[in-house]
C-alpha cells in the first residue's frame, strides 16, 4: 500500500521520537548522485543546524539546464549564508513546468530544482503535519500504535511537498554546493553514457538495426533486438518489459499507480 511521502515521513518522525526523543531527521530519496561526499556532508551539517532552530529545510540544486521532469522551488530573502553554502526564505513550489516555463526559471537564477532533501526536526515536522495534514497525522499515529494494517490504509496518499511544504510558514532552502543527478528516470541514462552515431544507448544484451534516438536496456543477459524504432525507450528484464515512448517518460508513473 503505497502512501507517498508524506505519510513516510510520519511514520519516520513517530518512531524516531519513541525511540530516541527530538532531533533532526535527514530524508532523501534512493536514486540520487550527489558528489562530491563532504560538500554534502557539509550541507547536511548546515542544513542540520537550521532545523535544530525550526526551520523545514530543503535542498535546492542549481539548475544546469531548463528541465521539465523536475519540480522547482523559487528562493525568497537571505536567511544565512556560511562561505559557499547559503540559506533562504521558500517563496513556493512548481511542479515539472512545460519547457517556456523551465526555460524562465533557468535564466532567473531565481528557482532551484527541488531535490526532495530534506532536513526536519522531528518535534517541528511532526507539528506541522498536525497542523496541515491531521488525516496523515493521526492515521500513522494510530498505525504506530496498534500495527494494524486498517490504520495504514486510511491514511491519505499525499507527498510531503504539497501536503505540508507548501504550506507551511518555516519552509528554508538551502542552495546546494554539491553535485546532484536524479537517476529516477530511464532518461538520465543518457546524460551518463554516450550514444551511438545515431544517437542510441545501448546497454546489456542488446541489438538494433535501423534504430535512432533510442534507449535500449537489457539485465540478467536476456536478449534484446529491435528493428526499425525511433524515440524509445525498451528494457528487458526477468521481471518484464517496457516499452515507453521517450517523450512521455517523466509521466511514467501514471502506468504503475493503481
Amino acid at each position: 500500500m503505497r502512501r507517498n511521502t508524506a505519510p513516510a515521513i510520519c511514520l519516520t518522525a513517530l518512531k524516531l521520537l519513541k525511540e530516541h526523543g527530538d532531533g533532526v531527521m535527514h530524508v532523501m530519496p534512493a536514486d540520487h548522485l550527489i558528489s562530491p561526499k563532504k560538500n554534502f556532508i557539509a550541507a547536511l551539517r548546515f542544513g542540520g543546524k537550521l532545523a535544530q532552530s525550526g526551520y523545514l529545510v530543503t535542498y535546492g540544486i542549481v539548475p544546469t539546464r531548463p528541465e521539465t521532469g523536475y519540480g522547482y522551488v523559487k528562493l525568497g530573502k537571505q536567511i544565512i549564508s556560511n562561505r559557499n553554502i547559503a540559506a533562504f526564505g521558500g517563496a513556493g513550489f512548481t511542479e515539472k513546468p512545460p519547457l517556456a516555463k523551465a526555460k524562465k526559471y533557468y535564466r532567473s537564477r531565481r528557482y532551484l530544482w527541488n531535490s526532495g532533501i530534506f532536513s526536519l526536526g522531528i518535534k517541528t515536522i511532526l507539528s506541522e503535519m498536525k497542523k496541515h495534514i491531521p488525516r496523515v497525522y493521526e492515521g500513522a499515529k494510530e498505525f504506530s500504535r496498534t500495527g494494524k494494517q486498517i490504520y495504514f490504509k486510511r491514511i491519505p496518499d499525499i507527498s510531503i511537498d504539497y501536503g505540508v511544504m507548501e504550506k507551511s510558514k518555516k519552509l528554508c532552502v538551502v542552495r546546494a554546493n554539491f553535485l546532484w543527478d536524479d537517476v529516477g528516470s530511464w532518461l538520465a541514462l543518457e546524460r551518463f553514457f554516450k550514444p551511438d552515431r545515431n544517437g542510441n544507448i545501448m546497454l546489456g544484451n542488446t541489438k538494433g538495426l535501423e534504430i535512432n534516438d533510442t534507449i535500449m536496456y537489457t539485465s540478467d543477459n536476456i536478449p534484446l533486438r529491435v528493428y526499425d524504432v525511433k524515440g524509445l525507450i525498451i528494457v528487458a528484464c526477468s521481471k518484464g518489459i517496457l516499452v515507453c515512448s521517450k517523450k512521455r517518460a517523466a509521466a511514467l508513473k501514471k502506468l504503475f499507480r493503481k
